[in-house]
C-alpha cells in the first residue's frame, strides 16, 4: 500500500491520541518516517516511541495549532531533517456545541482558528515541502457535521464545512502537480475530542458521549479509510454508513433535510431546559 512514496515521510498533527495516534500507527506498521504533531508533547513522545518499536522512524514535535510560529518551525525541522514530506495529515482539532444564542465570539474565533485556520496553516506553512512534481497526499480531518449541519453545533458545523470547501478547492489546486487530497468525514466514534470542550460549550456533551460509546466504528476503522483515501485519492471520506445515507439523501432532497432538522430543535431545546432545571 502506498507504494508511489518512496520516501515514506508523513506528517500527523492531534498525534498523540485518538484518530490521529491510530493513523500514526497504519504508517509505524508500513515503517513510515513520522512526524507525531501535538501540543500533548509527552503523549506525543511516547505514540512515536511505539511506533518506532513497531519499525517506524518516528519523532515527536510539539505545535499549537492556533499559532502561525509552530508551523512554520516545523517546516524548517523537516525541511532540514528529512528535506521534505510526502504526506501531510491535518487532524488536530477541538469540539464545540450550542446553538447560535449560546455561540460568544470567543467561541466562534476559537473553533475556527483551532478546526479550519488550523487546517488552512498546514497547508499554507507545509506544502512547501512536498516535492513540486509529487507523488504527495494532504488529508484534512472535518466532520459529517460540516456535511449534514445539525443544530445546536454552531460554531463546529462552520469550520468542519469550511475544512471541506478548503480541500474540495485544494483537490482542483493540485491535481496537476500529482498531489492528491482527501477530506475525512466521519460521524461519531469512541475519541477524546470531547475533552477539547470548554466550561459553557457542554449542552450536548452526554448525549455526544453516548453516541460515541455506541458507535460501531472505531478509531481503527477510519483510519484505515483514511490510508485506503489515500491510496485511491479519494476526495471525500465518510466511514460511516448511515452518515453517507444521511449525506446522499441531503444531496437529492436537501428541504426536507433542513425540515427535519428544524423538527429537532424544540427537543434540543427542551431537553437543555430539563438539564438546567
Amino acid at each position: 500500500m502506498l507504494a508511489r512514496f518512496t520516501k515514506k515521510r508523513v506528517l500527523i498533527t492531534g498525534g498523540a491520541s485518538g484518530l490521529g495516534k491510530a493513523i500514526v500507527m497504519k504508517f509505524a506498521k508500513l515503517g513510515w518516517k513520522i512526524a507525531v504533531v501535538d501540543i500533548n508533547i509527552d503523549g506525543a513522545k511516547q505514540v512515536a516511541e511505539d511506533a518506532n518499536k513497531m519499525g517506524a522512524e518516528a519523532i515527536a514535535l510539539y505545535c499549537n495549532i492556533g499559532e502561525d510560529e509552530h508551523f512554520i518551525t516545523i517546516a524548517k525541522d523537516l525541511k532540514s531533517r528529512w528535506d521534505g514530506l510526502d504526506i501531510i495529515v491535518n487532524n488536530a482539532g477541538i469540539a464545540t456545541t450550542g446553538m447560535m444564542v449560546d455561540c460568544p465570539p470567543e467561541q466562534w474565533d476559537r473553533a475556527i482558528n483551532l478546526n479550519l485556520t488550523s487546517v488552512y496553516r498546514g497547508c499554507n506553512y507545509w506544502l512547501p515541502l512536498m516535492s513540486q512534481d509529487g507523488p504527495g497526499h494532504i488529508v484534512n480531518t472535518a466532520s459529517a457535521a460540516g456535511l449534514m449541519q445539525a443544530p445546536s453545533m454552531m460554531s463546529y458545523n462552520v469550520s468542519k464545512a469550511g475544512v471541506v470547501a478548503l480541500s474540495e478547492t485544494l483537490y482542483a489546486e493540485l491535481a496537476y502537480r500529482n498531489i492528491g487530497v482527501s477530506v475525512i468525514c466521519p460521524a461519531f466514534f469512541k475519541t477524546n475530542l470531547l475533552d477539547s470542550m470548554l466550561p459553557g460549550e457542554e449542552g450536548l456533551k452526554p448525549l455526544v458521549q453516548k453516541w460515541m460509546e455506541n458507535s460501531k466504528v472505531t478509531a481503527d476503522d477510519v483510519a484505515d479509510d483514511v490510508l485506503d483515501g489515500i491510496e485511491k485519492n479519494k476526495l471525500m471520506v465518510i466511514s460511516h454508513d448511515y452518515a453517507r445515507k444521511a449525506y446522499r439523501f441531503k444531496r437529492f432532497f436537501p428541504m426536507r433535510f433542513i425540515k427535519n432538522n428544524c423538527k429537532k430543535v424544540p427537543q434540543i431545546i427542551a431537553s437543555r431546559q430539563k438539564r438546567k432545571a
